[in-house]
């Protein structure tokens, strides 16, 4: 049989399922299927959730439930009034009486403060909302796309992409545009990160952190999710969820990480000269709070840098990009950090980045609601030229760039919604944009000048699926 609904996953675990007949395993999730006027419970071995299609076979069941959701065109709105009687003190609803109908254009969300209305010397007081549905006059729900884009990351060729909400994880083949999907062994409820390596992939949320090797299943690293994470080469560092820090290599043991035990702000970053993670903590002594930089080594060396004051009034979200050597972006500073982790002389951008990263060799930040906080037009407009007419009014729409690594100076701008990760390619920018995967040409301009930009769907590039590695012995 096949059949649309609403699936909703269950926020618990997968588990693995033996077959004894064919003595192979595989993981299974769990959850509700929602139709109109019918719930069924679901069990299948990719997870799944929003608006679907799926053929497979029903069982019975005489489980109640009581959440059962329908979708139709509204006809007949009416409000159902009950006599209202003074009892002692208090006002009680007569329950001896006919109720009262009256239909309305528009109902309230609650009756809970209704108060009494006297008809004909009656008081009436509204208790609820009957609501005359047509089933049949809707179109159906878009259905779900196989991979709906959250964050992106990239790697020589390869651009990998976590889903927003399920436990999957597409490849994409920039050289001969084809896609694989990876299933995780998790859960669904949960918002993963991508760091792409040169042989795979890591994947952190807070649940666990996964590795995937490219064309082998997707397998569980450890139950401590990551809260914060980077890639140098294969290596990852993550700060786990437990408050420690590890390192993770694809074929050895985590290994411990002696950082300090002071708050992480922004992002992890690369030395690529060295290949060495940096991080910007915030250090509290007797002498109030300060500023320090870590460096620490693929093989867990670590170094602690002296403490600083914040280079700026406001330090948004830092982030550190290799432009013109390696640099941190400080609210609207950017400074050098030199290699006895000291800061060099800052410069400073014309207008503050809300979010940013490293690009490369290069930076991306995100600019938003332009505000006219200096009389000079182009500070006014940057990272956009100032326009010839000064009454222009301004862009409220937020405005991601990539920044030219010796000079800062704009390189390529581009209007979106609101990315949450953008991954480099030599040409190209990947961003994934409120569920949206695009790829932003560093080369190529469309009618309006702004850099071209394509919308990938990358349920029509998926041309095989791998499901997650078992621990069930054959």
């Amino acid at each position: 049989m096949t059949i649309r609904g609403e699936l909703e996953l269950r926020d618990t675990e997968p588990f693995e399922y033996r077959d004894d007949d064919s003595g192979t395993a595989h993981w299974m999730w769990q959850g509700l299927l929602r139709g109109y006027g019918w719930t069924a419970t679901w069990t299948g071995p990719r997870p799944l959730t929003g608006p679907v299609e799926l053929t497979g076979y029903f069982g019975s069941s005489l489980n109640h439930d009581d959440e059962g959701r329908v979708r139709g065109r509204i006809t007949r709105v009416q409000i159902i009034s009950q006599v209202s009687r003074c009892v002692g003190d208090t006002m009680k609803l007569a329950d001896d009486t006919a109720c009262r109908y009256r239909e309305v254009e528009l109902a309230p969300f609650s009756h809970h403060d209704a108060e009494p209305c006297d008809i004909g010397g009656v008081q009436y007081r509204d208790i609820a909302t009957l609501i005359d549905l047509d089933l049949d006059d809707v179109p159906p729900r878009t259905l779900r796309p196989q991979v709906l884009p959250g964050h992106v990351s990239s790697a020589d060729a390869a651009v990998w992409v976590a889903d927003s909400e399920l436990p999957i994880v597409a490849r994409i083949d920039t050289t001969t545009d084809h896609a694989t999907e990876y299933v995780l062994p998790g859960r669904g409820d949960t918002y993963r990160r991508v760091a792409a390596t040169p042989s795979g992939c890591w994947v952190t949320g807070r649940d666990a952190l996964y590795r995937i090797t490219h064309g082998a299943g997707a397998s569980r690293v450890t139950d401590d999710g990551a809260c914060s994470s980077a890639v140098s080469g294969e290596t990852l560092l993550a700060q786990h969820v437990s408050g420690g820090w590890m390192t993770h290599t694809p074929d050895g043991p985590p290994l411990p990480v002696d950082v300090p035990a002071d708050e992480l702000i922004g992002n992890v970053g690369i030395d690529s000269s060295t290949g060495d993670f940096i991080s910007l903590m915030r250090w509290a002594t007797d002498g109030g709070r300060w500023l320090r930089l870590v460096r620490v080594s693929p093989t867990g060396d670590v170094r602690v840098g002296p403490g600083f004051a914040p280079p700026d009034r406001r330090g948004g979200r830092p982030f550190f990009a290799e432009t013109r050597g390696l640099r941190m972006f400080y609210g609207g500073v950017v400074v050098t950090i030199n290699d006895d982790l000291t800061l060099g002389p800052p410069d400073r951008l014309p207008k503050e980045p809300i979010i940013g990263g490293a690009f490369a060799d290069r930076a991306w930040i995100l600019t938003f609601r332009a505000r006219r906080f200096s009389d000079d037009l182009s500070t006014q407009w940057w990272p956009l030229p100032a326009p010839i007419d000064p009454s222009t009014p301004l862009p409220s729409d937020a405005l991601l760039t990539i920044l030219d690594p010796t000079t800062l100076t704009p390189q390529t701008s581009r209007f979106v919604d609101q990315p949450r990760s953008v991954a480099a390619q030599p040409r190209d920018a990947w961003i994934c944009d409120r569920g949206r995967l695009l790829r932003m040409s560093l080369e190529r301009k469309d009618s309006d000048g702004e850099a071209a930009i394509d919308d990938i769907d990358i349920s029509t590039l998926i041309t095989e699926s791998i499901s997650p590695a078992t621990t069930i012995a054959p």
